[in-house]
């Protein structure tokens, strides 16, 4: 009642038609359920979402989830890719409960995937626009929730939930279910904002993510623990050097690449050293693994190379101190996409715990390009073995 108050007199106060008096309130306050996308112009609008305020008292009883659970509505970007799905989703899920300081270790999560209501058709390239990219979206989230240690099992959306009662009761005895803790509005806390992901000139005009790696740094973290994992490992300074390649890691016929001269310019520099043990070059088809394995194979190496794009997104598990080589297409690819594309640049330079080294695509079998990749992995072994 106080607040309604406020409201009245607040929408009757000629400062605040002016603009320059605002209150913070429940009765003013609206959110971003999904992280925001570029391409949708006035449909962005179509997320916005505010709690509704119920004055009255409740009448009847009501169901309570576990306490120290945390209910985190949210509309999914565009989890069939799962780039998008680590940066898009889960990233602003993380920051949401960070800075809201609800990460002690008796927590669990309760995300609730929201569907839109009241429109034809769902927003450009999410899950429920089509049956296929839905089914991809459920396969992707089945993949990787673990990592934010929530069961695949009850992972629901808003079209789908399942009420499991335990008090062996063979129906439900109230239309309400109550959280006492919960969290919503991922909106711009995504790791690009109003820009796109690195397809746009635009988008190199500033850098979004400065300041953020300490975020992404605990994100990585929480996901590592999450799985059992010790995420404070540092690159080791003794051999073995773990040199892995990762192969064909796109959809994208710009960016299925394989590395044929560079393993063999490698096998060959570092001949003595393969047949020590010191160094081992391998290849590895990340997206033929289970997750955990990805993030296993990650986290040993010393020094990654693949692709930019979603396929990348797992590098983010590189112990502190390694090394991250990423080849991009440099050349126009049509569809709109115009401009040299160093894609998620903004995420792995600002991330802070590896060193991110950018290689054009076009050039990258000449003899100049491998020697130079050549000269590029010795040095960072030198690097890493004075770490």
């Amino acid at each position: 009642p106080m607040e309604v108050s406020l409201a009245e007199a607040m929408n009757k106060h000629k400062m605040v038609q002016n603009g320059l008096l605002t209150v913070s309130s429940a009765l003013n306050t609206s959110v971003s359920l999904g992280g925001i996308n570029a391409f949708w112009g006035s449909d962005q609008s179509a997320l916005e979402w505010a709690p509704i305020i119920r004055n009255e008292e409740l009448t009847e009883g009501y169901y309570l989830l576990p306490e120290g659970t945390v209910l985190l509505p949210f509309h999914s970007f565009a989890a069939m890719n799962i780039g998008h799905l680590f940066w898009d989703d889960l990233l602003p899920i993380y920051s949401l409960i960070d800075m809201f300081e609800m990460i002690p270790d008796m927590t669990t999560l309760m995300p609730l995937r929201y569907t839109l209501k009241h429109r034809e058709r769902a927003l450009w390239a999410t899950c429920d626009l089509r049956d296929q990219t839905l089914r991809e979206c459920k396969q992707q989230f089945k993949k990787v929730l673990p990592l934010i240690g929530v069961d695949p099992k009850i992972m629901r959306s808003t079209e789908d939930s399942i009420l499991n009662i335990t008090d062996n009761s063979e129906a439900s005895k109230s239309r309400y279910i109550c959280s006492s803790k919960g969290a919503a509005g991922m909106g711009v806390l995504n790791d690009h904002g109003f820009k796109t992901h690195g397809w746009n000139k635009g988008d190199y005009e500033y850098s979004y993510n400065a300041g953020r790696g300490s975020v992404f740094n605990r994100f990585r973290n929480f996901l590592m623990k999450n799985i059992g994992m010790d995420p404070i490992r540092l690159v080791s300074s003794e051999p073995p050097y773990i040199i892995t390649f990762s192969p064909s890691n796109s959809r994208d016929p710009d960016r299925r690449i394989r590395y044929n001269k560079q393993t063999t310019a490698l096998e060959k520099a570092f001949k003595d050293e393969i047949s020590r043990g010191d160094v081992v070059v391998r290849s590895v088809q990340f997206n033929a693994i289970p997750i955990e394995e990805q993030v296993k194979k990650v986290a040993e190496s010393a020094i990654i190379v693949g692709t930019c794009g979603g396929g990348a997104s797992t590098n983010m598990f590189l112990p502190k101190g390694a090394g991250m080589i990423l080849y991009y297409p440099d050349k126009p690819s049509g569809r709109g996409h115009n401009y040299p594309a160093r894609l998620d640049w903004d995420y792995f330079n600002n991330a802070g715990y590896a060193r991110v080294h950018w290689l054009p695509i076009s050039e990258k079998d000449s003899e100049e390009d491998v020697d130079l990749f050549v000269k590029l992995v010795k040095n960072e072994i030198e690097t890493i073995s004075h770490h």
